[in-house]
């Protein structure tokens, strides 16, 4: 498929039927192998899609939008990056003829923003969401979208209690704003940091194959 991003693919056994897919998007200054190896019990049975972050750093890593910290990104960037990932997983899900009522996003840090706007900004393209260690932000709460009723969303949220980079109350603020609009949520919290611990990574697996 041809994208402006670069990304890792790789098809499930099974071909022969519309299957489910899952799209993953790192953290901050990571990169599209930084996930991958939480999904390897899923890849006989999804199409996975590993995107790489636009944005590159001279030594090392990349990122989606650019930041001065969590409150003060590129907002531009941001908005173009969000067009642009919705306009990827659509063409995903033609190009490859994915399952369209199963396709999940799984985000770390800028990715978990990353996966919880577009839930919130075009819930029609996705049906389960997972989002590690980070948050809904202010910049992605646009009016227009208050109202919106997330019935048929099925949400994923993990946080560290101790999380020094992204307040673990900002994973529950966002919590409470999807519950809010009527989105079916699931919040852990595990005793670590910035990160994902072995039991977030089990926990998520259970989630996707479960929902």
């Amino acid at each position: 498929m041809k994208s402006e991003f670069v990304f890792e693919y790789s098809t499930p056994e099974v071909t022969a039927k519309k299957m489910p897919a899952v799209f993953l998007f790192h953290g901050y200054r990571s990169d599209e192998n930084d996930l991958l190896s939480l999904v390897t019990s899923l890849q006989s049975t999804h199409h996975i899609f590993s995107v790489r972050g636009p944005l590159t750093f001279m030594f090392g890593g990349y990122a989606f939008w650019d930041m001065e910290d969590l409150d003060n990104p590129n907002l531009e960037q941001y908005q173009r990056v969000v067009e642009s990932v919705q306009k990827f997983i659509s063409n995903a899900i033609t190009e490859y003829d994915l399952d369209k009522d199963d396709i999940t996003l799984l985000g770390f840090s800028q990715g978990a923003v990353l996966v919880l706007s577009i839930a919130l900004k075009a819930q029609k393209l996705v049906n389960k969401v997972v989002a590690l260690s980070g948050h809904l932000p202010y910049f992605a709460k646009d009016k227009e979208y208050e109202m919106q009723n997330l019935d048929d969303l099925h949400i994923f949220i993990s946080h560290g209690i101790n999380d020094n980079v992204v307040p673990y109350a900002w994973g529950k603020e966002s919590k409470e704003y999807f519950v809010a609009h009527g989105a079916d949520v699931t919040f852990k919290s595990y005793a670590s940091g910035h990160y994902v611990t072995r039991d977030n990574a089990r926990d998520l697996i259970a989630y996707i194959k479960g929902n």
